[in-house]
């Protein structure tokens, strides 16, 4: 569904699926770039908050996290969820500090300074895809670009 500014979210829903996941991937529409987070944790391995390049399947990404948090076996299932605004929205919506007390950053160290970094390497995705954008970059056009000829502007 649309609104006047794109597409509506359902910021409660958004915040369900949030809390309800033990393992989830937030995919954005500007760059390929993903957040992964798996709030499970136990003695050995702390909840994870990365960024991540797409995997080529599900079965890949549950393989992958398998094989980085062995102690904590494949996960049963992993949500995907699409956020389809900015990540300035993203943090003043509250969405970013529902992720954030999901996996414990107001009281486990690590997990703050993950979320730290992963919330600064979107920023700069997201800023650099705004860049491109703005140069034209990953544009398709109807008409092919026309070459200036010296003299001319």
């Amino acid at each position: 569904m649309y609104g006047d500014n794109g597409v509506l979210v359902d910021f409660k829903e958004f915040g369900v699926a949030i809390d309800d996941a033990g393992v989830f991937a937030l995919a954005f529409p500007h760059f390929p770039e993903h957040l992964l987070v798996d709030a499970r944790s136990n003695e050995n391995e702390a909840p994870l908050v990365q960024v991540v390049e797409p995997a080529g399947s599900m079965r890949q990404r549950i393989t992958w996290l398998y094989r980085r948090r062995p102690s904590l076996g494949a996960p049963q299932s992993l949500n995907f969820l699409v956020w389809p605004h900015s990540i300035s929205l993203l943090v003043q919506s509250a969405i970013w500090e529902r992720i954030r007390q999901r996996v414990g950053a107001d009281i486990e160290p690590e997990a703050r300074a993950q979320c730290a970094l992963a919330l600064k390497q979107l920023q700069n995705l997201d800023s650099s895809a705004s860049q491109a954008l703005l140069r034209g970059e990953m544009c398709l056009t109807l008409w092919p670009p026309q070459e200036v000829k010296e003299g001319r502007a």
